[in-house]
């Protein structure tokens, strides 16, 4: 059976930035303080800012609203509903067009993962590893291996098995469900994340 944790926004780690440039709120993280193997973190964006660069990563990035990015082969619009994988060393620009936020995965590169957005009922047999699943929007109602639990929006699982297991999402109306797998195993053992604070 998969071991599930429930976060809710109110045991987010808040943090600033690398570069001082904003604010971060960290949801969980597999590793260290320096070095980590993955984190997944909710960025406030207020102004146009820069952000961190994280040699060695790679990075998966979801708004909750408008923003646009800028990278160094040009400017990307993303807006609710779309999301942009890009390596961490290169130097980017976020210019939202409001405040508002982003959900941000952060893998160390060489770990395999994947990371997507869904919107309607969503069923599959996860792989072994880790499933983190957070509510952009809206609530969603989630069914992991015969448990279901409802995540309030903002909300996050995770469920960390050696084996593969049955997943069922379902979102609220009009509402949004990042779904991200993490093969967080060394020799066949799961590295399971700290509980972070209250």
């Amino acid at each position: 059976m998969p071991v599930i944790e429930v976060i809710a926004p109110g045991q987010w780690r808040t943090q600033p930035w690398a570069n001082g440039a904003g604010v971060t709120h960290e949801l969980v993280r597999w590793g260290g303080t320096g070095a980590f193997d993955a984190r997944i973190s909710v960025a406030e964006l207020v102004a146009r800012s820069p952000f961190s660069r994280f040699e060695g990563y790679d990075r998966w990035l979801a708004p909750g609203g408008e923003v646009t990015l800028v990278l160094p082969d040009g400017a990307r619009r993303l807006t609710r509903g779309e999301a942009l994988s890009f390596p961490g060393e290169l130097d980017v620009v976020g210019e939202p067009s409001a405040l508002t936020w982003d959900l941000n995965v952060m893998v160390r590169r060489g770990i395999a993962w994947s990371a997507e957005i869904v919107r309607a009922r969503t069923g599959r047999v996860a792989a072994a590893g880790v499933t983190a699943l957070f509510a952009m929007d809206g609530g969603a109602s989630v069914e992991v291996a015969g448990r279901r639990v409802e995540l309030p929006s903002r909300g996050a699982l995770l469920a960390s098995a050696s084996e593969g297991f049955a997943v069922t999402v379902e979102a609220s109306e009009g509402a949004l469900v990042a779904w991200v797998h993490l093969d967080l195993r060394a020799d066949g053992a799961l590295i399971l994340p700290p509980r972070l604070p209250g």
